[in-house]
């Protein structure tokens, strides 16, 4: 009992992570325009942008689960802050160009994704009970930060901040952070190690249906998601003519949507099946972002933002939660391979979406965030069968 009471009392630092990979994470959206002018960049290249910082999650995903086992957690996060720091940093004060930004760009996507993956591999081994709740509560810090960001961005682009300065204030503050969690405890993860082969065909071998869902339905939703979070700002500047400010609300109407979604939802994770949340809120999100690419107006289109925040709400948590399926250890594995599919998720669509744009326009771009979406929706059905989720609510007793 005192264990599992340290281990409450000591998911600080798993909360401010969060909030810090937050922060980061929608950080583009609302800079990308300006950044592709200053920078020479072309629209139809302007999806590789985001796609440097994925890639670098999925890299930093492997070297995680291949090579720093044997690195603490904490030690793990820290490190993390701290490369976050140097990548945002270098990408404002120093990039003169393309290449010159995505390469510190990719450094601080492997340094994000360790700052968000980290907090739910290690809920999903030592949490396995009421994983669902676990992991939704846990990333609320996130989703707030996610909704601030571009609000404060918008605000600063306003006031006449450049971009450069703005990465280099929130590289600051990955650093601040590095420091603030080298004085906090954290539990270990227990018996992790560095992951082969055979370990990982051990994991896959427990449930692999249950595996190839949870990495295909983590591969579109963040694909639709941040089609969205990266180009909505873009959209709403080229198709209404709106500030940069109005632009940055975009970003934040959507997490607001999903905050007010969290909270109602949070009360039913442990009295309805996730599977059937999953499929509500996914569907929700597929109608609204549908509703996006055909709004007649900018107040339309933030109105139905708000409700693809609203639909989408904890829909990633949800999916990620499936780790907490497998036993132990097992769980933090599955939920790195999560983050990892994710990640390509986040690598391929957003970069699709520039030529799309280019091409076909901004409407049709957006529209099509609705297709990945539908797609989860029909696989939560495949997630409840492989993880038996009707069968154990029947035999829960009460």
């Amino acid at each position: 009992m005192a264990t599992h009471a340290f281990q409450r009392s000591s998911r600080l630092p798993l909360y401010l992570t969060q909030a810090l990979s937050g922060v980061a994470y929608v950080t583009l959206g609302p800079l990308l325009d300006s950044i592709l002018r200053d920078l020479g960049i072309p629209l139809a290249h302007g999806g590789l942008l985001p796609l440097s910082f994925f890639l670098g999650q999925v890299v930093a995903l492997v070297a995680f689960n291949v090579l720093l086992a044997r690195v603490p957690v904490k030690w793990c996060l820290v490190g993390a802050a701290v490369l976050q720091a140097a990548g945002l940093g270098a990408a404002g004060l120093l990039a003169r160009g393309f290449w010159s930004f995505i390469l510190p760009y990719f450094v601080a996507g492997c340094a994000e994704v360790l700052l968000a993956a980290v907090p739910g591999i290690w809920i999903s081994s030592h949490v396995k009970e009421g994983t669902a709740r676990a992991i939704t509560l846990m990333m609320m810090s996130s989703v707030a930060t996610m909704t601030l960001t571009p609000v404060v961005l918008g605000v600063l682009l306003n006031a006449g901040a450049g971009w450069r300065t703005i990465l280099a204030g929130e590289a600051g503050l990955s650093l601040l952070l590095g420091m603030v969690l080298v004085l906090l405890p954290l539990v270990d993860i227990q018996e992790r190690e560095n992951l082969r082969l055979r370990q990982v065909r051990t994991v896959a071998a427990f449930n692999p249906r249950l595996l190839a869902a949870i990495a295909g339905a983590a591969f579109l939703y963040i694909g639709g998601e941040m089609t969205l979070g990266v180009w909505l700002p873009k959209f709403e500047l080229d198709t209404f003519g709106a500030s940069p400010a109005w632009a940055g609300l975009a970003v934040t109407f959507y997490f607001v949507g999903q905050i007010v979604g969290r909270v109602v939802i949070v009360p039913f994770t442990g009295r309805l099946l996730t599977s059937w949340l999953l499929f509500v809120s996914t569907g929700m999100m597929a109608v609204f972002a549908i509703g996006i690419s055909l709004a007649p107006s900018l107040a339309i289109s933030l109105a139905l933002t708000f409700g693809a925040g609203l639909g989408s709400s904890a829909a990633f948590s949800l999916i990620g939660s499936y780790a907490g399926k497998f036993p132990y250890w097992y769980g933090g594995v599955v939920y790195s391979a999560f983050q990892f599919s994710a990640g390509i998720g986040g690598m391929v669509f957003p970069y699709l979406t520039g030529p799309v744009a280019a091409s076909l326009g901004f409407r049709v771009a957006i529209g099509f965030a609705a297709l990945p979406m539908l797609i989860v929706a029909l696989l939560a059905f495949r997630l409840r069968e492989a993880a038996g989720e009707a069968r154990r609510l029947v035999a829960k007793p009460g």
